[in-house]
C-alpha cells in the first residue's frame, strides 16, 4: 500500500511539474519587450513569413517561418543557456512557439503578446528589407476609409491578413455574405499587412477585426474568430426592413 502511494505521489509530481514546464514563458508588452530584450540580450526571433519579415521587423531579429514543416526541428536547436525573445503580427504564433519551447527545457523565453501590430502602435523602430515586395491587394489609406464608412449604407469591414488562420477560415462566410447582403449592405475586406499605416491610424490591435459602420458610427466590432451564425444575428439587428 505504502509503495502505491508513493508511486501515485510521484506521478502526480511529474505530472504536475511538466505542466507548469509547458507554460514556464512570460508574456510581455511592446515596452517592456523593447527594454529588456535590449538590457539582457538574448535570440530576437521573428516566426513570420520571409515576406512578412521583409516588410517590417525588429532590428537584429532572426527570422524563422511558422508555417514551415521543418520548424519545430529548427526552433530546437536554440541553445538554452540565452534568452529567447519571440514575436509575430499578433502574438499568436509566437506565443504557441515560446509553448513548444518552455516545453523542452528553455527557461527564459519571453513572447510579444500582441505582437509587432503593439509594438508599430507604439512606434517602436522596424527595418524594412530594401528589396521587400509590398503586399498591394485590398490596401487602403485612411482617406479612403474615412468616405467609405461616411455614407447612409450599412459598411461592415473585414480586416485580415493573409497568414492570418482564421481570417482565412473565415474568408467563405465572408464571400457569401457578400452575396446575401447584396443591395443592404456593403462588405469590404482590408489587408491589415498591406494597409499598415491605416491600422495603426485606426489603433487596432489584432486581426480578424470586424467593424460595422452607419453614416461614420460603428455599431458594431468584433475581434477573432467569429460564427456565421453569431455574425448574422448582429448584422440583422441593424438592417431597416
Amino acid at each position: 500500500m505504502r509503495n502505491f502511494q508513493i508511486i501515485i505521489s510521484l506521478f502526480l509530481f511529474l505530472t504536475l511539474s511538466s505542466c507548469a514546464q509547458e507554460t514556464e514563458y512570460i508574456q510581455l508588452n511592446a515596452i517592456d519587450f523593447q527594454n529588456i530584450s535590449s538590457t539582457r540580450p538574448g535570440i530576437l526571433l521573428d516566426v513570420r513569413t520571409l515576406g512578412e519579415y521583409k516588410n517590417g521587423h525588429i532590428e537584429n531579429s532572426g527570422q524563422l517561418n511558422y508555417y514551415a514543416s521543418d520548424f519545430r526541428g529548427k526552433l530546437l536547436l536554440l541553445p538554452k543557456n540565452q534568452p529567447v525573445y519571440l514575436y509575430c503580427n499578433t502574438g499568436y504564433r509566437s506565443e504557441r512557439a515560446a509553448k513548444i519551447l518552455a516545453a523542452n527545457g528553455y527557461s527564459q523565453v519571453y513572447n510579444l503578446e500582441k505582437g509587432i501590430m503593439e509594438w508599430n502602435l507604439k512606434n517602436l523602430p522596424v527595418i524594412v528589407d530594401p528589396d521587400a515586395s509590398p503586399d498591394k491587394e485590398n490596401m487602403m489609406d485612411l482617406a479612403t476609409y474615412n468616405s467609405l464608412i461616411n455614407t447612409d449604407s450599412l459598411v461592415l469591414i473585414d480586416f485580415y491578413a493573409p497568414w492570418c488562420a482564421p481570417c482565412r477560415k473565415m474568408m467563405p462566410m465572408v464571400d457569401s455574405l457578400k452575396t446575401e447582403y447584396h443591395g443592404s449592405m456593403n462588405i469590404v475586406k482590408i489587408n491589415a499587412d498591406a494597409s499598415k499605416k491605416l491600422i495603426k491610424e485606426l489603433k487596432i490591435e489584432s486581426v480578424p477585426y470586424f467593424a460595422l459602420y452607419r453614416n461614420g458610427m460603428q455599431l458594431f466590432s468584433h475581434y477573432g474568430f467569429i460564427g456565421r451564425e453569431e455574425l448574422v444575428k448582429r448584422l440583422n439587428q441593424h438592417i431597416v426592413q
